[in-house]
């Protein structure tokens, strides 16, 4: 994680150096809030973590995930062009929440031929923290509104903790038998877990890649709004306000 920061801080120091050498650049400072519904963890649990927990086989059944999160971030940005340059390229801290109810239910018989019903229910909270380096293209800059795009990535650290509640009925002649369990694990046992086991998962951090198209306006002087829906795995509506210097 450190190692991928400092590569990402010279990467922005470079292309500041190189845009900035002889020309009157300018700062922007920024602070924004996204909102999200999608499965953005979705694949990546079902595949590598639910099965570390005992009582429930993914491969049997698939989850269900009814998933929201929610970032926030605060932006340094350089115009190497100063206040009517079109490009731009930013570093950020992102704060990432990533909540989810998931549930799932399958049918399968034993050795001896009778009907086992397995289901389970639970929640996903995923905290993870990124830093993450934009590059970006405002369309007309001259005009006080006007459109840009842009694409940003970034690694985290991979955070958060994962709740399970299973239940086995197993029907025989005549009767059932019904077994709970109730487990929790963070990603960090669940993964120190697949180690053990020679399935090592190849990502220890949380990637961000996402591509976005905002509009922004000059509310008064060197101060915007900014407002953008941005394609991350799904779409994420986002808000925010910048100073310039």
């Amino acid at each position: 994680m450190k190692k991928t920061s400092l590569i990402i801080l010279f990467i922005l120091g470079t292309v500041i150096y190189n845009y900035s050498e002889g020309k009157r650049g300018q700062w922007e400072f920024g602070y924004h809030y996204s909102y999200w519904s999608i499965n953005i963890a979705g694949p990546f649990i079902e595949d590598n973590l639910i099965p570390e927990f005992e009582n429930y086989d993914p491969e049997k059944g698939d989850f269900n995930f009814n998933s929201d999160g929610s970032n926030y971030g605060f932006e340094l940005r350089f115009f190497p062009k100063g206040k009517n340059g079109a490009f731009s390229i930013g570093i950020s801290y992102e704060r990432n929440n990533f909540n989810a109810d998931i549930d799932g239910s399958y049918s399968e018989f034993d050795d001896w031929g009778n009907r086992v019903d397995a289901e389970a229910e639970g929640t996903i909270k995923l905290r993870p923290h990124s830093f993450n380096l934009g590059i970006r293209w405002d369309l007309w800059p001259s005009s006080r509104v006007h459109p840009y795009i842009g694409i940003g990535i970034g690694v985290g650290p991979l955070k958060g903790r994962i709740q399970l509640h299973t239940t086995s009925t197993t029907y025989y002649n005549g009767w059932t038998h019904v077994e709970e369990s109730d487990e929790e694990k963070t990603l960090k046992e669940a993964l120190e877990e697949m180690k053990e086991e020679g399935d090592e998962f190849p990502l220890n951090i949380f990637p961000v890649v996402h591509l976005h198209l905002g509009l922004r306006g000059e509310v008064m002087d060197n101060v915007y709004l900014l407002g953008e829906i941005a394609v991350y795995d799904g779409i994420i509506f986002r808000g925010g306000i910048a100073v310039r210097y």
